[in-house]
């Protein structure tokens, strides 16, 4: 290779320069100021092209004064010198420019694929209509802040807290759902889809929608479970029929089970209730009870002492006083005679005291069983006979025959005569009394006997009475 001196090439570009304001290294046509061009830019040749600049140390390069801004060098070692004034900047070796304060590095190109670094300010990216797509195939491939959020691209799956998520949502920690978003056009706070075609999931197998479990050393496993789903045990049947059940424990046991077959129902222990609300098992209730009512008016809850009674099929309970309760007495009533009335034969008299009002209560029927008893002697000494009459609303119902032998001795005193009577009413207002007719002789209702030895001062001996039960139909 010929060589040309230093001292040589200077001077040609010196007089090359004063020919031209442009200066050329293997071509004619120099393209700017300084135009250099490789001997040979093609080929395999082993000759050397490029372009060398100044190499110095640290020290040199910090020792150098009156630079020109733009000044290029490069720092072959940065073993002298300190990192202070104007080489600053010359923590490496490399290619460094002076821009008139300090020397600055020309560093290779940094990106986020080949460097680490820190931000020195907020960034934002603005996608427009382009996409920003990341690609993993390994465990915590993304992750921000370690393991406060990290995607597993090996098994698709997304940690929170966690860096090695075992579901599709893995969160370590308290969570908080806020759906109400004003403007929001979506309004449920969150949607859960299941029972994929050929897969029974959801519906009492070993599925469960949302199960909730403890990691404590003492008992680990799950705790409760809300479970819902096709009403089927096998695949979705799609009849439509669907449930939501609660199980709390380490078993199935669905404690509480809502469905939509009949209209709505909600079993308490219990996977086919049979009512709106059916609990099999013993009921608490703490508080007041109210029935009847409509979809947006409460029931009544009773008064004290009521009690609740079914009023049949298809109809609300009511709260009803235990006197009105079917089968039970609503009433006992009893009246008896007051003074003495000689009927006097052939004639008919209501007896003295013996008479009673009753009222059937409105959408009731009731049955009152009568007990009668009277005496009707004859003070003479002629033989007598008659009959009790028992009225209501002045029509007779029921009758009882007595009679006496003539006589005044105590043993011809007539044996008192019981009758019975039951009657079934409606609501409404009743009157009933007792009469005498006296058949045959005179006889004496409510009489106090004074001259027969055991009688004599008994003022009720030989006084007609009535009672009267009141059942509730």
């Amino acid at each position: 290779m010929k060589k040309i001196t230093f001292p040589i090439v200077i001077a040609s570009l010196a007089f090359s320069m004063k020919l031209s304001a442009q200066v050329g290294i293997n071509l004619i046509n120099p393209a700017s100021t300084f135009d250099v061009t490789a001997k040979n830019e093609v080929g395999t040749t082993t000759n050397v092209d490029g372009l060398l600049i100044p190499r110095v140390d640290r020290q040199r390069a910090q020792s150098m004064t009156g630079i020109p801004t733009s000044t290029m060098v490069y720092i072959n070692s940065v073993a002298t010198g300190t990192q202070t004034g104007i080489a600053v900047n010359m923590d490496t070796v490399g290619y460094y420019y002076y821009d008139g304060a300090n020397w600055v590095k020309i560093s290779p190109p940094l990106n986020i694929y080949n460097t680490n670094g820190t931000l020195t300010g907020n960034r934002t990216v603005t996608q427009g209509a382009n996409t920003l797509a990341f690609t993993s195939n390994i465990l915590n491939g993304f992750s921000v802040g370690g393991s406060n959020f990290s995607v597993d691209g090996a098994n698709s799956r997304v940690g929170i807290g966690s860096n090695a998520p075992s579901v599709k949502l893995h969160v370590e920690g308290s969570e908080y759902l806020n759906a109400a978003i004003t403007g929001a056009a979506v309004k449920n706070a969150l949607d859960i889809n299941i029972g994929q075609d050929g897969f029974g999931y959801g519906n009492r197998t070993d599925n469960f929608g949302i199960n909730m479990k403890t990691a404590s050393s003492a008992d680990t496993g799950s705790i409760a479970r809300i479970n819902f789903g096709d009403t089927s045990t096998g695949t979705i049947s799609g009849l439509g029929s669907r449930y939501l059940s609660f199980s709390v424990g380490k078993p199935l046991n669905e404690l509480m089970y809502l469905t939509n077959v009949n209209g709505g129902t909600v079993g308490i222990a219990t996977l086919t209730p049979q009512k709106t609300l059916h609990v099999n098992g013993s009921l608490q209730v703490v508080n007041e009870l109210n029935v009847g009512g409509t979809a947006s008016a409460a029931g009544s809850a009773g008064t004290t002492g009521q009690v609740l009674t079914s009023n049949g099929a298809s109809n609300a309970p009511s709260w009803k006083a235990l006197s009105t309760v079917s089968g039970t007495i609503s009433s006992a009533n009893y009246v008896q005679g007051t003074t003495a009335l000689t009927v006097n034969q052939g004639t008919v008299a209501d007896v003295p005291g013996v008479t009673i009002t009753l009222t059937v209560p409105a959408g009731m029927t009731q049955t009152l069983l009568f007990t009668i008893l009277g005496y009707a002697p004859s003070l003479g000494s002629t033989d007598s006979q008659g009959a009790f009459y028992l009225l209501q609303d002045g029509i007779k119902i029921s009758s009882a025959y007595t009679s006496m032998v003539s006589g005044t001795a105590l043993v011809r005193l007539p044996t008192p005569v019981t009758f019975l009577k039951a009657v079934t009413l409606p609501a409404g207002i009743y009157t009933f009394k007792v009469q005498y007719s006296a058949w045959a002789g005179n006889q004496t209702v409510n009489y106090i006997p004074s001259t027969y030895s055991g009688y004599n001062g008994d003022v009720e001996a030989m006084l007609t009475k009535m009672q009267v039960l009141v059942y509730n139909n």
